[in-house]
C-alpha cells in the first residue's frame, strides 16, 4: 500500500523536531530530497551555499534537492525547529512534472533563481497546526497513511501561501515602495528592523534596499533615520521634554545613539539644537 502510495504522494524521508542551545552547528551536507526547515523557537543561522539567512520563530524555509547547506543556532536561548526531508519517486520526468504541477509550491521552487524559498508562518495559521499535527503521528507510525495524507494536506496549504505570497511580489514596485515608506512613517517609534520590513512585504533585505532606493533616491534604513531626527527636532522645537523621553519617542535604543546620529544629521548635539532654536525665538 504505502509503495502504491510512492507513485502518487511524495516520499517522505524524515519528519523530525530538534532542540538545541547555541552550542549546536551542522556542518555543510547535501541531500537529495527537497527539505523545509520550520524554527518554532529562537533564532536560526543557515546557510545555502554561501548565502546566509536569518530565521526566527514562524519563519518556514524549503531548500531545493542537491543544494549545500549547513545551519547553527544562534540565539543565547534553546531554538527548537522542525525538518522534513521528501522527494517525488516516478521514474519518468513527465510523471515528476505532473505531480509539480499537483504540489503546485514544488514549481514555483524551481521557477525561482535561487536554491530555496522561505515565508513566515503566523501561528494560527493552518500550516503550524498541520506540522504539529504530522510530528505527532510521525511519532505513532512513520508508516502510516494517515502521515502520508497529513502531508499532503500540508502541501496544499505551503501550495495556496505561496501563490499569495507570488501574487504580492508581482505588485508595482512602486507601490511596494511607497506601502514601505508609509510603514515606515507609521513605525518609526517601533524597534523595527530592516529584515522585519523585507519579511512583512515577503522580499529580500537586498530587494527592499533596492526597491525603495530606486523609487525615493534614498536607502530605507537611511530613511528610517532621517524620519527619526526630523521627529527629534520637531519634539525639541515645540516641548520641554527630556532629551531620554524624546530619544525613546523616536524609536531610538539608547540616549548615546540618539546623540551621536542626532549630531551626524544636523551638527549638533540635541542639547545644543534646542539652544539654538530657543534663542532665535527670543
Amino acid at each position: 500500500m504505502i509503495e502504491a502510495i510512492n507513485n502518487i504522494l511524495p516520499v517522505i524521508v524524515k519528519t523530525l523536531e530538534r532542540v538545541h542551545d547555541n552550542s549546536w552547528k551542522m556542518d555543510y551536507n547535501v541531500h537529495d530530497s527537497y527539505e523545509l526547515i520550520f524554527v518554532k523557537k529562537g533564532n536560526i543561522d543557515f546557510w545555502v551555499e554561501n548565502e546566509k539567512i536569518e530565521l526566527k520563530a514562524g519563519d518556514l524555509l524549503i531548500i531545493k534537492p542537491y543544494t549545500r547547506h549547513k545551519f547553527e543556532v544562534s540565539s543565547s536561548s534553546k531554538a527548537e525547529f522542525v525538518v522534513m526531508g521528501f522527494y517525488l519517486k516516478p521514474e519518468s520526468r513527465a510523471k515528476v512534472d505532473k505531480l509539480k504541477e499537483i504540489y503546485g509550491f514544488l514549481k514555483v521552487l524551481e521557477s525561482v533563481p535561487n536554491r530555496f524559498y522561505f515565508f513566515h508562518v503566523h501561528k494560527k495559521s493552518s500550516i503550524f497546526f498541520c506540522l504539529e499535527s504530522i510530528l505527532r503521528e510521525a511519532k505513532e507510525n512513520k508508516n502510516s497513511i494517515l502521515l502520508y495524507i497529513k502531508c499532503l494536506e500540508l502541501f496544499i496549504y505551503i501550495t495556496r501561501e505561496i501563490d499569495n505570497l507570488e501574487m504580492i511580489k508581482n505588485y508595482d514596485y512602486s507601490l511596494i515602495a511607497k506601502h514601505i515608506k508609509e510603514y515606515i512613517d507609521n513605525n518609526y517609534m517601533e524597534d523595527i528592523k530592516m529584515g522585519d520590513i523585507a519579511k512583512k512585504f515577503f522580499i529580500s533585505e537586498s530587494s527592499l534596499s533596492r526597491i525603495f532606493k530606486n523609487h525615493f533616491g534614498v536607502l530605507p534604513k537611511e530613511y528610517l533615520l532621517s524620519k527619526r531626527i526630523q521627529k527629534a527636532k520637531e519634539y525639541l522645537s515645540i516641548s520641554n521634554l527630556k532629551i531620554s523621553n524624546i530619544a525613546m519617542m523616536c524609536g531610538f535604543s539608547s540616549l548615546q545613539r540618539f546623540n551621536d546620529i542626532f549630531k551626524k544629521y544636523t551638527g549638533l548635539s540635541p542639547t545644543q539644537y534646542r539652544k539654538l532654536i530657543l534663542q532665535d525665538f527670543e
